[in-house]
């Protein structure tokens, strides 16, 4: 199967674009949909004054007052939760690789096993913790969300 060089794809998809919309939206079927429209809005419609005269009314003596609460929602609490968790290992795992650069980098020690020093071997223990951590918050950070965390975030 092959196109023709000269055919223009583009005008032909915005013609039969054009063509479908016309036959789609005539006037039958604008006029059914603002009637499904204006029929779900009614019920609504009907309750709004009396909304507006209650905040009116309570604005006007003074008892209109809005609660707002900082990490008032569970996810939100969930949420902060787990940036401090990711803030702290990443700060513990910066931490431990750069005392173990420190502890390598510095000569002396009881050897403990062979030329080894004690504080090259606690420097080796500190790097590997280091590692550890850091790939720890790499996979919080890169992990995919489960599909009850999808559900939760939707409102």
């Amino acid at each position: 199967m092959r196109l023709s060089p000269g055919f223009n794809l583009i005008g032909e998809a915005r013609a039969f674009a054009g063509r479908y919309l016309s036959e789609q939206v005539t006037p039958e079927t604008i006029k059914e949909s603002l009637t499904h429209e204006l029929t779900a809005l009614v019920p609504m419609l009907r309750r709004l004054p009396r909304r507006v005269e209650r905040i009116a009314s309570a604005a006007e003596h003074g008892r209109f007052a809005v609660n707002v609460r900082l990490l008032a929602d569970e996810r939100d609490r969930r949420y902060v939760t787990g940036l401090l968790h990711q803030v702290l290992l990443t700060v513990l795992g910066a931490t431990a690789g750069l005392m173990a650069v420190i502890l390598l980098g510095t000569d002396g020690g009881a050897p403990v096993v062979g030329s080894t020093g004690l504080l090259h071997l606690i420097g080796y223990n500190l790097l590997v913790i280091s590692a550890i951590l850091g790939l720890r918050v790499l996979a919080l950070v890169f992990r995919r969300p489960r599909a009850s965390d999808e559900r939760m975030s939707v409102r």
